[in-house]
């Protein structure tokens, strides 16, 4: 059974020059800029952003659902042909909003085409038997308005883990399955609408349907927004998460009227797509094993300082508490200065050192002493982004512990949905100096130390 969930939300079609061009723009393409956030991963979004060519019927003979043709490429000066500096700093900016949301899995979120690496790229039809012949691997066009089909984005359900083979659909994936789309041109320049769709329509391709409000057994909204807008505010990547401050991963309704059930979404992703894993940041996630904060000259250095944080278990994945998730720990030394630590979340894709927008991630800082006593706690800023600790430190060693918040779970008109809290994070900061790495258990007294007990939320 074919499925295509259609658009987050309807937007208003923009009267834009750019979705009008020749067909030899078939074959002939900007030069998209080069963003992978996990080269080599077990499975590919191949975000393009430089226009296609569809042959043929989008999902075969089997319920067609529309034919694509040219799809022009992401543009918001009208002219599909280049791409402008401004258009490059948007597709950055796109593209790492989207790699957010699958920081913590063994996907690569890229912009390279991996038609290209392995000779497949002479012609778009060409590129396009390859996505359908490979497992893994995602091809999402993210240009154009969707007159063929209508919505925000439009995608097949359950597809991305199987290849095509004219043999059979091989556990769904059929002709041009591989491929779905986020129509940019409804709004070139509402960057977090693009980012959220490449999300959205991903997730329905390695299983996941739409998150939904209902009433009772009835269904209300086919697409949930969430607790609203503004700091704090959390709606579902699998919803319509355009306006809010985070679009995370949730557990919370699907389906129909009197077919409601719940979906956990990173159960699902984890569970549901062959060799999809949960992968570790490669920080020391207890006191004893520590990573040595970068310092450069006192300062943090953020590009090393940096990590995600994820659901502890992959068998099963619990949104709300925070020892339901992974904690890192940073050592570092104090001379008796005053120190400054800012935990910020989000990538840093972009800026190193700037937090990228679209973070996922509500995290806690703590301080901690060689000893493991508990010396102070990071203050939660009111954009609720980031947490800052300021104190002067007695000379000697102290740990950094960052941690998840422990999700969100919201009451509301259509009944409780819990929302993860997971994703990037890095740390900012001066007065502080290195720990040589590995810091051993005896140098830190920590020989007989009962570490500290992960407190458990009653939200």
């Amino acid at each position: 059974m074919r499925f295509q969930p259609r658009g987050l939300r309807q937007l208003a079609l923009l009267a834009l020059s750019a979705v009008f061009v020749t067909t030899a723009f078939a074959q002939v393409h900007p030069t998209a800029p080069s963003f992978s956030s996990r080269p080599g991963a077990a499975y590919t979004i191949y975000l393009n952003y430089a226009g296609f060519n569809f042959s043929g019927t989008w999902g075969g003979t089997t319920s067609p659902s529309g034919t694509p043709g040219i799809t022009p490429a992401y543009t918001v000066d009208g002219d599909a042909t280049a791409f402008s500096v401004a258009e490059v700093a948007n597709i950055k900016n796109m593209w790492a909003r989207t790699a957010e949301k699958f920081r913590a899995f063994n996907v690569n979120v890229t912009t390279i085409d991996p038609a290209v690496a392995a000779g497949q790229a002479g012609s778009d039809a060409t590129r396009q038997a390859y996505y359908d012949s490979t497992a893994k691997l995602m091809h999402t066009v993210l240009g154009g308005s969707g007159g063929w089909s209508g919505g925000g984005g439009v995608s097949f359900i359950g597809v991305t883990e199987n290849a095509y083979g004219t043999a059979g659909q091989n556990g769904g994936a059929g002709p041009g399955f591989h491929t779905n789309w986020g129509f940019s041109a409804l709004a070139p320049n509402d960057l977090q609408f693009i980012g959220e769709v490449a999300a959205h329509e991903n997730g329905h391709g390695l299983w996941l349907r739409h998150q939904s409000d209902f009433t009772g057994n009835t269904l209300s909204n086919t697409y949930s927004s969430g607790n609203g807008t503004g700091n704090n505010s959390y709606a579902p990547i699998m919803g319509n998460s355009y306006d809010s401050q985070r679009g995370t991963w949730r557990v919370g309704d699907t389906g129909s009227t009197n077919n409601k059930s719940t979906q956990n979404d990173v159960s699902v992703l984890l569970q549901a797509n062959d060799g999809m894993l949960l992968v570790d940041d490669g920080v020391g996630h207890s006191l004893a094993t520590a990573t040595a904060m970068g310092v450069i000259g006192g300062n943090v250095d953020p590009t090393t300082t940096k990590g995600y944080i994820m659901p502890a278990s992959s068998a099963n994945p619990n949104p709300i508490g925070e020892a339901n998730y992974t904690k890192d720990y940073f050592s570092f030394s104090a001379s008796g200065a005053p120190v400054s630590l800012t935990l910020r979340d989000g990538s840093q894709y972009i800026t190193p050192g700037a937090a990228d927008p679209g973070a996922t991630l509500k995290s806690r800082l703590r301080i901690f002493d060689s000893v493991g006593s508990l010396v102070g706690i990071g203050v939660l800023d009111g954009s609720t982004l980031f947490s800052t600790y300021n104190a002067s430190l007695g000379a000697g060693t102290y740990f950094a512990e960052i941690s998840s918040f422990g999700g969100l779970s919201h009451t509301g008109n259509f009944g409780t949905q819990l929302y993860y809290d997971m994703g990037s994070y890095f740390l900012t900061g001066s007065g502080v100096g290195a720990v040589p790495e590995p810091a051993t258990m005896a140098a830190l007294g920590l020989g007989v130390l009962a570490l500290h007990r992960r407190r458990k939320s009653s939200k």
